[in-house]
């Protein structure tokens, strides 16, 4: 068993006892109940409480953007380095959940799995050399409390679904049986004592003054006759050995112990000693407006500065969905039941930066790039001479597509209304960037790792953009969207296929450690090219073949092995050069479509064939290292269908713009202007 971080220990503490019962106290209180089903509570009257939390949030998103003590998008404990930052008190807290005005009383997450009716089932032992273990004990003073609204123990109406609650310390780790697992239990103690909490029953008394508390009055601690191990009297209806490993683990006598158990009155009511050498190190709360200094030239690639806020009005856990800024109101879920809608706002001066502060001494020199080839990727054909200044490498893909890099240099990049100025221009522009809630998301309220914004035919990918038609783009849209245009004819033309002239761009802005995860833009409405055009910090761009493609089978099964489960072979298997057995796979395939086996006998065979693979991820196989002023062309369906790519930027500041064909018969006839645009000669470009 994991000791408890804060000694406990009372005058009995070196009385042996064999586990038994323990003379209940003459001093009664009132039981709490073993198990409150949400079912016996959800009827009942909740009371009003008695103020309002120092910050709250309607999503979990906005909680973790703004609280940098709960970045947890999943799970109720936010742990880093070994240690319990925030805890979530929410829907489930297991048998014996308590909660008063300075006491809380859960489970320990980890090791559990839900039921069909939504209940958290324990799988397995959580043990006490467990990561989140380790972390509950190591946090001592050092936990943040935040209480959702699904929680219905408390009784009480709480203002908003996520509500921060105060500093608490860990006063007790144990472990209880749960089923035929044993799993861990946490008694949290609010670390203000003289304050009456928030969460308080409205018109409740105040809190005892600290100098008429009994500090010294803890509950007996036994030691087991059998392990010599001690364990606090936590329950009311008896003492028990509270070891795990121990063979008297959860029993009163020898039979294990009753059901209905209830917590020593003892137990509930002792209180530590307030200690000031253990308050609290940083603010329940953070005031990140306050650090901010306008004038920092780096003030738009911080990390810190596209953080949420709590807005200083509401105190609302405030996302950065603007470019710019935050917006109270912007980040609304349309839950908040504050009443009236928050005008607070806070856009900055963007300073630009310039594209030299961004670049590392040894990608100064106007050298052409792209030397020395890494020999684990795909080697592209080298072209010199046909888009001179630009080299031109191209990645071909047998049978799949091709991707072309016009790698750009300082001659290229420096020239009058050239990249260089491009980047300026975007920093200088209110283009109207912003972050937007991913479409398919397992947590619900995900924000992008970019900021966008779309011009011409409205392009819906992983979230849904509001489209402005080309003729209110500013100048600087327009002289991109030429540079997209050269480079989208040069490469098809050049491969012999139909040049289709883009008709929507989409920009996106990154901060600092942001980036965009493997995906493809494989949509229906999409023609086979799409450009891009990189504006700022170096990026890298990975190519990989899809799992199902490269694995031969659908999707994963966890079959408790690792393996991938054979029934979910694909139906039509494209047999890509340099997938998982690639040779048996073809050999195969050949013999189907020579009409040798059936679609049965096909099928069966690969089933057979995958029985003893392991699942795996497909190794990259191209690596693009994307520049200031580089252009990337990827062609072909089969390129979106069949891979995959990604793009992680250096921590510093970057525009993707991106330009694609939508077709016209996937726009709706009210917004087919929007991509129709004619450019000037200035805002042409001829690769010059």
């Amino acid at each position: 068993m994991a000791p408890s971080p804060s000694a406990s220990r009372s005058h009995v503490a070196d009385q042996v006892v064999k586990s038994g019962c323990v003379t209940k106290s003459k001093t009664q209180a009132k039981k709490v109940p073993s198990d409150h089903t949400q079912a016996a509570i959800s009827d009942q009257v909740l009371e009003p409480v008695h103020g309002e939390p120092p910050a709250w949030a309607e999503n979990r998103q906005q909680l973790c953007d703004a609280i940098p003590w709960f970045h947890c998008t999943q799970g109720a404990m936010y742990h880093h380095e070994g240690f319990c930052w925030g805890f979530l008190i929410d829907a489930d807290g297991g048998a014996r959940t308590h909660i008063d005005e300075e006491v809380v009383i859960t489970r320990v997450g980890g090791c559990c799995t839900k039921d069909p009716e939504g209940n958290l089932i324990l799988q397995r032992n959580q043990e006490a050399d467990s990561m989140l273990a380790r972390s509950i004990i190591a946090s001592r003073t050092q936990s943040y409390l935040t209480k959702g609204s699904k929680h219905k123990i408390l009784n009480r109406a709480l203002p908003h679904r996520y509500n921060i609650m105060s500093w608490f310390r860990v006063t007790n780790v144990w472990f209880e049986r749960i089923g035929t697992n044993h799993g861990a239990k946490v008694r949290f103690e609010k670390l203000n004592l003289a304050e009456k909490s928030w969460w308080a029953a409205k018109g409740s008394a105040p809190p005892m003054p600290l100098e008429l508390r009994d500090f010294d009055t803890k509950p007996e601690t036994l030691k087991c006759e059998s392990c010599s191990k001690e364990s606090i009297r936590m329950y009311e209806d008896g003492w028990m050995c509270l070891q795990p490993e121990c063979d008297r683990f959860w029993k009163t006598g020898d039979v294990p112990s009753p059901p209905g158990l209830t917590f020593n009155p003892a137990f509930l009511s002792f209180r530590s000693r307030p200690d000031p050498k253990s308050g609290p190190k940083c603010s329940l709360v953070p005031d990140l407006l306050s650090t901010l200094n306008e004038d920092a030239t780096d003030l738009s690639t911080s990390r810190v500065a596209w953080k949420g806020i709590v807005c200083p009005e509401c105190h609302k856990c405030v996302r950065r969905t603007l470019w710019r800024g935050w917006k109270c109101s912007d980040d609304s879920t349309g839950t908040e039941t504050s009443g009236n809608v928050c005008s607070f706002e806070r856009l900055m001066t963007m300073n630009p930066i310039s594209r030299q502060l961004l670049l590392d001494d040894s990608e100064r020199p106007s050298i052409k790039r792209e030397m020395v080839f890494n020999t684990k990727f795909m080697i592209p054909e080298i072209d010199d001479v046909s888009f001179s200044p630009y080299r031109r490498l191209t990645y071909k893909l047998d049978g799949v597509g091709f991707i072309t890099h016009f790698v750009a240099n300082e001659e290229i990049n420096s020239r009058p209304n050239g990249p260089d100025d491009l980047f300026i221009d975007l920093q200088r522009e209110d283009l109207g960037l912003k972050h937007f809630p991913l479409s398919s998301s397992l947590v619900a309220g995900t924000l992008t790792a970019h900021f966008a914004v779309n011009h011409g035919s409205p392009y819906k990918y992983v979230v849904a953009v509001l489209s402005k038609a080309f003729g209110e783009a500013p100048e600087v849209i327009l002289r991109a969207l030429g540079r997209l245009s050269w480079a989208t004819e040069q490469a098809v033309i050049s491969a012999g296929d139909r040049y289709m002239p883009p008709n929507e761009l989409l920009t996106l802005g990154y901060f600092e450690g942001m980036k965009i995860g493997y995906h493809d833009d494989g949509e229906s409405s999409l023609g086979p090219t799409i450009a891009t055009l990189s504006l700022g910090a170096k990026s890298t761009m990975w190519i990989r073949m899809k799992q199902k493609h490269f694995n031969g089978a659908a999707r994963r099964v966890n079959t408790g092995d690792g393996k991938a489960v054979s029934g979910n072979v694909l139906q039509d298997d494209p047999v890509l050069k340099g997938c998982r057995l690639e040779n048996e796979r073809r050999a195969l395939k050949e013999k189907f479509e020579a009409g040798e086996i059936s679609h049965d006998e096909y099928s069966n065979s690969r089933r057979t064939l995958f029985a003893t693979q392991k699942w795996k991820q497909a190794p990259p196989v191209i690596k693009l290292e994307l520049h200031h002023g580089d252009l990337v062309v990827m062609h072909g369906e089969n390129l979106q269908r069949y891979y995959e790519h990604s793009v992680v930027p250096e921590n510093k500041l970057r525009f993707a713009l991106t330009a694609r064909y939508v077709k016209p018969d996937h726009v709706d006839v009210a917004e087919i202007e929007k991509g129709k645009f004619s450019l000037t000669p200035e805002q042409m470009y001829d690769g010059k």
